[in-house]
């Protein structure tokens, strides 16, 4: 390009000059307006919100109520149908003949769960009552008493004239069978404390008012027996002849409403200084009460400032992209005769850039092939290990019943020429027998370093320690070692019965070495129990185990015995074994040599079902 257009290109152009000005003057004039909007629709929707939540909070208490008032009014519907209370109510009110009995009552109300149960004769006095001090107490004036009198079933809530306790009663006329006239009157309390404990505690707070709208529940207990509003004339008149309350006149609430919305209204109450909270409202029709809730309208003021605060930094976010595309346009436009070289000098950049990325990359190659090589050797070296680990426990493991294999093979190999064939048959299967068994320790012997997948089942320990004893039974004899074995077939415990008889094995040989030397052998086999264990102790007469060994001595190719004389393996290979049984093998000294301990998980009464 010419010198000609690289000065055109230079020169900036008024947008280019005062797009930050333009920006500036956008952002300061669209702001307050954009956030004025967004106040009123987040706090319409927030509003709408907490309205559907707190009415969805009184739906749930008003059906609450009705459930809990539904349950204690069908209490008086079946005593009334009860036979007997009505021919003991008919006798007590006709003849005069006293007060009721009233434990069938008390049975009733503690089953029912209700405040009180009282029968209450045709000229309206309590004659029988859960609460021996409500006897003799007039309610003739009662509106639940005047229903029931009438015959028909009575409900009221009134604050008790006597206890002072707020209380909704049930009642039902009891007819006399022989003239059909109401003999009594059964009537159901139900402390509201009780109705409304656990709702009028929760997150929302509410309250209760009667159609005359008196507060007879709240959240708040000072707001108890207030009004919302100034009572007529009537209403105090209509109050005074039911009795319902001990008092005609009742202080005033004092409320401000400061504005309609749909669902509810904003108010202030005397709560915390009178903030403002959104009042919900519903009513019960077949209680005649108005349940209110009241939202926080603070926190629900907290969320409108966060979103507001939100929209805001969204529309200065969105300005500023404006500012900056508009930026950069103008930024590409005055660029536009150097892209060629910006080009070739990306290009150059890409090239050395793949350049040195090839390079890495061959020397990551190089470094991973490397480690892998490096891993290969590493996993070889290990089999050697555990392939010696094998060799040498096979070896030191298979030496006595390979023994064994070759006495039986000269035992039978007599028989043979005495013409003795069925006893050199049986030495046949006993050396087929011991040959079996030899396989099996060897499959055995991979649980040495790593679990195996041989299954653990439930067996008797006895089967497995009378086939070890039995194998080295000869060598018992020859070393005139006395045994003492108590007796393990009432026990099951969770192992494998080849790898327990090894491990039997491997115990008793060296409980037998260990007695070389001493003038009375003893091998004694005793048991202990517990309700999850069984713990199968094998104790000698021998010389015992050095302290400082005991830490030592289940570690491979560690070994006490004199050089040449076994590897030091069978200990190590006898505790994995125990391990993946889920078991324990320890050792310790007693007062007369060593005592060896296996410790097994003991079959419950289920696991013995299976």
């Amino acid at each position: 390009m010419s010198d000609k257009n690289d000065i055109q290109y230079k020169e900036r152009s008024w947008l280019q000059n005062n797009v930050k000005t333009i920006y500036m003057a956008a952002l300061l004039i669209t702001l307050p307006s954009w956030g004025w909007m967004s106040w009123i629709t987040l706090t319409q929707t927030s509003e709408q919100q907490l309205q559907q939540q707190v009415y969805s909070d009184i739906q749930l208490f008003a059906d609450s109520l009705n459930s809990e008032l539904e349950k204690y009014r069908f209490v008086p519907k079946m005593l009334m149908l009860d036979a007997g209370l009505v021919e003991r109510t008919t006798r007590a009110t006709s003849d005069h003949s006293g007060i009721l009995a009233n434990p069938y009552l008390q049975h009733i109300r503690q089953a029912t769960n209700a405040d009180e149960i009282f029968i209450v004769d045709p000229q309206g006095t309590t004659i029988a009552s859960t609460k021996t001090s409500n006897i003799g107490i007039g309610y003739r004036h009662s509106p639940f008493f005047i229903a029931a009198k009438a015959g028909n079933s009575g409900g009221f809530f009134t604050l008790g004239l006597h206890a002072g306790i707020r209380g909704y009663y049930f009642s039902e006329p009891l007819f006399d069978p022989t003239t059909d006239e109401v003999a009594g009157v059964i009537v159901v309390k139900v402390n509201m404390a009780r109705l409304e404990r656990g709702w009028l505690n929760k997150a929302t707070p509410m309250l209760i008012t009667d159609n005359y709208g008196v507060i007879i529940a709240s959240s708040t207990p000072s707001w108890l027996f207030t009004s919302l509003s100034p009572l007529s004339a009537e209403n105090k008149q209509q109050i005074r002849h039911s009795r319902k309350y001990p008092m005609v006149s009742f202080p005033l609430l004092q409320t401000t409403t400061h504005k309609q919305i749909e669902g509810g209204q904003v108010v202030s109450l005397p709560r915390a200084g009178f903030k403002k909270v959104l009042e919900v409202n519903k009513f019960m029709p077949n209680l005649g009460w108005t349940i209110y809730g009241h939202g926080n309208l603070a926190a629900a003021k907290q969320s409108v400032q966060q979103g507001v605060a939100i929209s805001s930094l969204l529309w200065v976010l969105l300005l500023s992209l404006a500012y900056v595309v508009t930026q950069r346009r103008l930024q590409f436009l005055e660029t536009l005769h150097r892209r060629e070289v910006n080009q070739a000098r990306l290009q150059q950049a890409k090239d050395q850039l793949e350049t040195r990325v090839a390079e890495r990359t061959h020397e990551l190659q190089e470094s991973n092939l490397e480690l892998k090589q490096t891993q290969q050797e590493l996993i070889h070296s290990a089999k050697l290990a555990t392939l010696g680990q094998l060799a040498t426990s096979v070896t030191h493991e298979i030496n006595q019943p390979l023994t064994a294999i070759l006495t039986s093979a000269d035992n039978a190999e007599q028989w043979l020429g005495r013409g003795q064939v069925d006893k050199a048959r049986d030495k046949l299967a006993q050396i087929k027998t011991l040959a079996q068994k030899m396989g099996l320790i060897t499959s055995h012997l991979k649980t040495f370093g790593r679990k195996t997948d041989d299954k653990n089942d439930w067996i008797c320990p006895q089967v497995a320690l009378d086939n070890a004893f039995a194998l080295l039974q000869p060598r018992i004899n020859q070393e005139q070692v006395e045994t003492v074995i108590e007796d393990l077939s009432s026990f099951q415990v969770l192992a494998n019965d080849v790898r327990l008889e090894q491990v039997f094995i491997n115990l008793i040989s060296n409980a037998l070495d260990a007695m070389q030397l001493s003038q009375y052998r003893r091998l004694t086999v005793y048991c202990q129990t517990n309700a999850t264990a069984v713990e199968i102790h094998f104790s000698d007469t021998g010389s015992g185990i050095d302290n400082d060994h005991l830490l030592q001595l289940f570690d491979p190719f560690f070994s006490t015995k004199d050089v040449g004389v076994g590897l030091g393996l069978g200990l190590t290979i006898s505790y994995s074994i125990i391990k993946t049984m889920g078991g324990d093998l320890s050792a310790r000294n007693s007062a007369t040599g060593a005592v060896f301990s296996i410790r097994l998980r003991a079959a419950s009464k289920s696991d013995r079902n299976l």
